[in-house]
């Protein structure tokens, strides 16, 4: 019979789990355990960053998301029990199991458990790899939640998955699919996982795990927050908030593929003017520059394109729109552009399907010659707002994210490092640096950019991104909400699509006979409901023309149903520029998943059919032709006001059920939640054509109600010095009384006194009359 050594055995127990002494330093907490060197360090009392690789490994990627000088949290507290180390502020809990090598995080207050790493020493797996001919890491992080949450998040993606719990998907930019690596649960957190490269996110039984190709360490924020918007605030005050774009944006948007001079863009801006329907943008696509070898020039084609100053200056002198142009992030072989950033080196080799090279937006002396040729070339000119196309980047075959991903990884080297180790990045550093040159440039113009990829961080630029070129489909219209909505939540709040579907007549699309189509005009009937509850409202696409005239003339449901739906959104500019607002201030999120207002009804959880609009409004869009779906469900979900009303009637009904609405094409159902305050404006023909002096109030009983009327003068950024108005308003319900309160702050042009018409909705019947009041900025009460 063999002997054991039991000292050897109890010993060798004993340093499982081991871990050296905690270093404190001005950033932070470090220590070792089991040969991984370990980094805590708070960013503020409800997020953390978990920083981990092998010891004696150098980090070399460079950090783009959070910025590295970010003031150090120092308000906390950390203590070693010997089985644990314990982290703590006021609100978070961060937990190390020496024994698991896990980490465990919990509410501060109530020892809730928010999310814990995977234990039996399975948290986290580094692989020694090469990828693009460097030594490198392949990280995999896993994480166990609890077993009822469910996840949103991580992007935009055309896989019509809301909630990822059981699911996975690879983050990999492409045409139609945009990375932010930031998830958010209904359990009260989020995680933010900084890695640059091709990763996935899996949901198994076991929990969920990131996978990156290429990294150093497992880098990663927990963002706890109470509900949902503090999550989501959490993230953008790690990554940055989001500056107010010109009140303008959120008027209509017309554009298609595309004007071939200024004579037919010019035309088509009259034409609406001529109409009375309003309008706002008016939006020039590609090919302005000449031909392929021209191609993105940065200058405007005489032959076609000539004065640019001059009709820019016109279009909005005269017809009062705002002029977007398309630019794109590579350069035909004859182009000026070329020819310098080819000097330098700084233009990718990979072939690119219009003959163009892509520049490496990396490097920042390549992004001085673009700066300065767009500059003098576009910007000088006039232009209010830029379309950045194509910035995954487009090489060939970007359709499809492994297409994408093999053409971006070809192209070699960016100025930081490899695209295997940047790649999901290059939009982002593309628009940071061109954001912060305009910014500097001007503070009277707000800059908006709208962009097709975009990554964390990105919303603190100026920017919206649009889902890509989608395939007209009732499918694919349905796979835009949840994309959107996912890519929202993310912490990413200004996202839109091209109404109809880019394609129409070609690909996937499925209306060879374009506008000849009734069913699809039925189809972009829909779309275009949808699109004027999103927050940019535009149309947009090739194969068929996208002026509302094309779709029939006066009087027929096609033009008519358009007309309704702008004028409409017009009306709503008060609520919607006030959500902007918030936005901007609190860190709100216009485009909303059912779960983030009413967490509590897990009902909401995989509703993938139905958003809220900012406070008030719960929209479902129509999904299915009529011949199809006769009747429409819609799950009100249940509150603490218990009833919504339907916006066009005015008739209520309890949530917490399903209820069923007849299909009628001009129809959009549209509920607004008990415990609101909406206000609509007159319609104008331009956002910004004049103050509003007149509102219509609407009150939907049955809960307190409150909200800030938000104005400013629309497009400058003395905003940010409080050149602003901020109307309070309360309703009282059990009093049946409405305080409007006293008008906080001035900015030019405000009008001195508004009309109110107050209209008030109860569960119990239809509207009482309105009450009428003048508001000079002072307290008013009106009784009911």
């Amino acid at each position: 019979m063999k002997s054991f050594n039991w000292l050897l055995v109890l010993s060798v127990l004993s340093c499982i789990g081991c871990s050296s002494p905690v270093h404190e330093d001005g950033r932070g907490c470090a220590f070792v355990s089991d040969s991984i060197q370990y980094r805590v360090e708070f960013m503020s009392a409800g997020c953390v960053r978990i920083l981990s690789f092998p010891e004696g490994d150098t980090l070399v990627t460079k950090r783009l998301v959070v910025d590295s000088e970010k003031p150090a949290f120092k308000d906390y507290k950390w203590e070693d029990t010997g089985q644990k180390l314990l982290f703590r502020t006021r609100e978070l809990s961060v937990v190390f199991d020496k024994a698991d090598a896990a980490f465990i995080f919990q509410e501060t207050s109530t020892g809730k458990l928010l999310l814990k790493e995977k234990g039996d020493r399975k948290a986290r797996n580094f692989k020694r790899s090469v990828a693009g001919g460097e030594q490198c890491l392949e990280v995999t992080q896993r994480f166990v939640p609890t077993e009822d949450e469910a996840i949103y998040g991580l992007g935009q993606y055309q896989n019509g998955i809301m909630n990822y719990r059981g699911k996975s998907v690879l983050l990999l930019q492409a045409n139609m699919d945009i990375v932010n690596p930031f998830l958010i649960s209904t359990n009260g957190y989020g995680v933010l996982w900084d890695n640059y490269s091709s990763t996935k996110f899996e949901d198994t039984k076991e929990g969920y795990s990131f996978t990156s190709e290429v990294g150093d360490a497992s880098d990663y924020y927990f963002v706890y927050g109470k509900n949902m918007d503090e999550v989501v605030a959490g993230y953008r005050e790690l990554t940055g908030d989001v500056p107010m774009f010109g009140k303008w944006v959120y008027g209509f948007w017309q554009s298609k593929e595309r004007y071939k001079s200024f004579d037919e863009l010019k035309a088509v801006v009259k034409e609406y003017r001529k109409r009375g329907i309003p309008l706002d943008n008016i939006v020039q696509d590609w090919e302005y520059w000449g031909d392929k070898p021209h191609w993105n020039s940065l200058t405007f084609h005489p032959a076609n394109f000539n004065h640019p100053r001059q009709v820019i200056d016109e279009l909005h002198q005269q017809d009062h729109v705002h002029f977007m142009l398309s630019v794109w992030p590579g350069f035909g072989p004859e182009t000026a552009v070329y020819q310098s950033l080819d000097s330098i080196g700084a233009l990718f080799s990979e072939p690119t399907w219009a003959g163009y090279k892509v520049f490496d937006a990396y490097n920042p002396v390549a992004r001085d010659i673009f700066w300065q040729y767009l500059k003098k070339g576009l910007y000088d000119m006039g232009v209010d707002a830029w379309w950045m196309d194509a910035t995954e980047p487009s090489f060939r075959g970007g359709f499809t994210q492994l297409k994408q991903e093999e053409k971006t990884k070809s192209a070699g080297n960016t100025y930081l490092g490899s695209f295997h180790r940047y790649l999901n990045t290059y939009s982002l550093e593309m628009l940071k640096d061109f954001y912060q040159r305009l910014r500097t440039e001007s503070d009277q113009k707000r800059i908006f950019i709208l962009t097709r990829s975009a990554f964390a961080s990105q919303q603190h630029y100026g920017t919206a991104v649009w889902s890509g070129d989608v395939s007209a489909s009732w499918e694919n219209m349905h796979k835009q909400l949840v994309a959107g909505l996912n890519l929202s939540m993310s912490g990413i709040p200004y996202w839109t699509s091209d109404t109809g579907g880019f394609f129409v007549t070609e690909r996937d699309a499925k209306y060879p006979d374009g506008l000849k189509s009734n069913d699809y005009k039925e189809l972009y009937s829909r779309w275009f409901q949808f699109s004027a509850f999103t927050p940019i409202f535009r149309a947009h696409g090739t194969n068929v023309p996208r002026e509302i005239w094309q779709f029939g003339e006066e009087g027929t449901l096609s033009y008519d149903n358009q007309v309704k739906y702008i004028h409409l959104r017009y009306r709503l500019l008060p609520y919607i520029y006030s959500m902007s607002h918030q936005v901007t201030a609190n860190n709100y999120t216009m485009l909303r998943g059912l779960a983030m207002d009413f967490t509590t009804d897990t009902r909401t959880f995989d509703i993938d059919n139905a958003y809220m609009f900012g406070t008030s409004l719960l929209v479902r869009p129509v999904f299915h032709p009529q011949s199809e779906e006769k009747n429409i469900c819609i799950y009100l979900p249940e509150h603490s006001g218990k009833y919504w009303y339907d916006f066009w009637t005015g008739e209520a009904f309890e949530g917490g059920r399903e209820q069923m609405q007849t299909n009628i094409l001009d129809i959009l159902p549209l509920y607004v939640k008990a415990g609101s305050i909406l206000p609509l404006a007159e319609v104008k023909q331009y956002a910004m054509e004049y103050p509003d002096c007149e509102l219509e109030l609407r009150i939907y009983g049955g809960a307190d109600a409150a909200f800030l009327w938000y104005e400013d003068e629309g497009d400058s950024y003395r905003y940010e010095e409080g050149v602003c108005s901020k109307v309070p308003m309360q309703w009282k319900d059990s009093e049946r009384t409405l305080t409007i309160g006293l008008r906080e702050g001035t900015y030019p042009g405000m009008p001195e006194q508004i009309k109110m018409h107050v209209k008030l909705y109860l569960p119990e019947g239809a509207a009482l009359d309105s009450k009428e009041c003048v508001c000079t900025g002072r307290e008013v009460k009106i009784k009911f």
